[in-house]
């Protein structure tokens, strides 16, 4: 086995472009499965897997290989793993960060918000504000629930008019109520 290794090792080295199909033909489940077992998550793993040997082949990583094939590749695997799990860990970290960060500042800016009935007001003016046809529209498919093809009928037009008017309708009203925060 060591001895096949060492072949397709040489023929890598020397170029031959049938090698680099057979090493991955010959090793790709076993690593695939490694990386499987250490992040959990099969479509990563074989990312992994893949990333390795285009890597490998771009790169011409194989030529730095000085002990056997299989050991390279295994160890290349668990290292690749690592380095993702040590992203996701960082990722994860920052993600807590910002999620405490916005809740800190949401209990702040409750502290000095607009009291409710003032806040009703503001929304209702804003809502107003709208032209008929996309209160109309909002007010069907966003507070009563109802279908496009529902709130169309009862508009009286077509289901492309019910979305655009909902679509300047949102657009308006996130423009305005995001400065009532």
């Amino acid at each position: 086995m060591q001895e096949e290794d060492q072949i397709l090792l040489d023929e890598l080295q020397s170029g031959h472009k049938t090698a680099h199909e057979r090493v991955f033909k010959k090793y790709y489940r076993a690593l695939a499965l490694k990386a499987f077992l250490i992040l959990d998550d099969e479509m990563e793993a074989e990312d992994v897997v893949q990333n390795l040997f285009v890597e490998m082949w771009q790169k011409n990583h194989y030529r730095s290989v000085k002990s056997s094939l299989k050991s390279y590749l295994f160890r290349a695997v668990h290292n690749q793993c690592l380095m993702v799990l040590r992203k996701k860990k960082s990722t994860q970290r920052q993600l807590e960060v910002y999620t405490q960060s916005l809740v800190q500042e949401t209990e702040e800016q409750g502290q000095r918000e607009v009291p409710n009935d003032l806040r009703e007001q503001q929304v209702k003016t804003i809502f107003n504000e709208l032209s008929i046809q996309r209160q109309k529209a909002f007010k069907l498919v966003h507070i009563d629930h109802k279908k496009y093809q529902e709130a169309a009928d009862e508009m009286g037009v077509s289901i492309n008019s019910v979305k655009t008017h909902l679509k300047l309708a949102v657009k308006v009203l996130q423009k305005k109520l995001i400065n009532l925060k």
